[in-house]
């Protein structure tokens, strides 16, 4: 008897940073995600595919709708993980992230195993 495996865990990347997005795809794909890109937050939000993703990995400072933004309106109608990345932790950042329902706060530059280690903790 063969044993059915289930499907890999699906990472929705935004970043309004082509380079970052296609890096930060590129990584998590490498591990055996399935990542999908977006340039928005919109984009994401507007996709019939959100209730799909297992986690989202997003920038903070973006065009139109931040991080903190997209997080809480995920956080409605989805329970799933949320890691924030920025390079500009203002005061009181951790806090807003912790109420907003980021699961983790990763400041850049960080080392892509710190991501990739986090994503195996949030989704195991």
């Amino acid at each position: 008897m063969t044993e059915l495996s289930a499907a890999p865990p699906r990472i929705a990347i935004v970043d309004d940073d082509e380079d970052v997005r296609t890096a930060l795809e590129a990584l998590v794909s490498s591990v055996g995600y399935i990542a999908e890109a977006f340039e928005n937050g919109d984009t994401l939000l507007g996709s019939e595919r959100l209730a799909s993703f297992s986690c989202v990995v997003t920038d903070l400072q973006m065009p139109g709708i931040n991080g903190l933004t997209l997080a809480r309106a995920i956080r409605r109608d989805h329970a799933m993980p949320i890691i924030l990345i920025t390079a500009f932790p203002a005061p009181g950042l951790k806090q807003q992230a912790a109420a907003a329902g980021v699961s983790f706060l990763l400041r850049k530059p960080f080392d892509p195993s710190a991501l990739l280690e986090e994503l195996d903790k949030l989704l195991r």
